[in-house]
């Protein structure tokens, strides 16, 4: 385990409570276990599976480390309720439902500021250019994490578009067999997105495609639902 996994487990566990609990009555119901018992189960697999190979791409440093570990999250709930007799979508269900609660319980002034920004084009642009900069120095210390390219201008129809160009998560599930929870844990970017009211449209995505994943918003249009997951229903996008 790298020294930075291990010098922060009891983050990494607060924070690995700090979304379940909010999922509680159907991890519950589910493992017939109490929570506090099924937690454990969960936070020795988080500890012993994935924290034990986590790649350092930065730690602290990079915004890409929260959404690795706290991504996994959700693996290590869906590995253990297999246990229990879960199928993955029911497992997917219950990580939609609980990052939504999560978003949800953010002050409403936070979301407020958070969906303004992913309304501005011009203000994105313009931190994602830096945010671009910042990962790129960073992959060239850390090979492996993020990369992203800002596309200016944006894809035709869109009014913002990036791409991510290196995925940590993608090539963690590959490496470690937990490719089945790709499409659900991309799905979640639909969540946040939708909560938010930014209309978040993709077409590409590293784990399927093997390219990068395209983050396009049509400000304006439709927000696409986020269950049934969107690459499940009739559409072209992922």
């Amino acid at each position: 385990m790298h020294e930075y996994y291990a010098s922060n487990k009891e983050r990494f566990r607060k924070g690995l409570n700090g979304y379940l609990i909010l999922a509680a009555p159907e991890i519950e119901k589910i493992s017939g276990k109490k929570y506090s018992e099924i937690f454990e189960e969960i936070w020795d697999h988080y500890e012993t599976q994935l924290l034990e190979h986590f790649p350092y791409i930065g730690g602290d440093k990079v915004s890409g480390t929260k959404n690795l570990t706290g991504a996994y999250y959700f693996v290590s709930m869906g590995e253990v309720l297999k246990r229990y007799g879960a199928e993955m979508d029911c497992i997917g269900h219950i990580m939609v439902d609980c990052y939504e609660r999560y978003i949800k319980k953010m002050p409403g002034i936070a979301r407020l500021v958070m969906g303004k920004f992913y309304k501005d084009p011009k203000l994105l642009n313009k931190a994602m250019l830096k945010k671009d900069a910042a990962n790129a120095k960073n992959a060239a210390v850390n090979p492996g994490s993020f990369e992203t390219r800002t596309q200016v201008p944006p894809e035709a129809g869109c009014d913002f578009s990036y791409h991510n160009l290196v995925c940590p998560l993608a090539d963690f599930a590959r490496k470690y067999g937990y490719e089945e929870y790709m499409p659900y844990l991309c799905n979640l970017d639909y969540v946040m997105f939708g909560v938010l009211g930014a209309p978040l449209y993709r077409e590409h995505t590293c784990f399927e495609d093997g390219d990068y994943c395209d983050f396009k918003l049509k400000l304006g249009a439709e927000l696409l639902p986020y269950w049934p997951p969107v690459f499940s229903q009739d559409n072209p996008y992922k």
